[in-house]
């Protein structure tokens, strides 16, 4: 199976009305740091971080915290932008190497 095409498997570990702590299952920091860093371009959001505590033995856990706003929300909007990002780039870069 392709792996781009897996189901992950999301695991929500503590919500809150403006707090959500969500493991990722088989992540790491190639997903969690852009995801990360376009939650923070979301004025709305206060933190977004991420921690692992064993690298190579344990799932990612992303925290994020609202100024306003719902967080699981600000997680899937990211998410989806980032995907967008990254199938405009292939696109892109499958033209350059023709």
């Amino acid at each position: 199976m392709d792996k781009g095409k897996e189901n992950k498997r999301l695991k929500i570990l503590e919500k809150k009305k403006k707090e959500v702590k969500i493991e990722i299952e088989g992540e790491d920091h190639t997903l969690l740091a852009p995801l990360s860093s376009k939650l923070l371009e979301n004025e709305k959001v206060d933190i977004a971080t991420y921690s692992i505590k064993y690298t190579l033995m344990s799932n990612p856990v992303l925290y994020v915290k609202m100024r306003e706003g719902d967080p699981i929300e600000a997680v899937k909007s990211a998410a989806t932008s980032l995907a967008s990002e990254f199938e405009e780039f292939s696109s892109k870069y499958k033209a350059a190497i023709v």
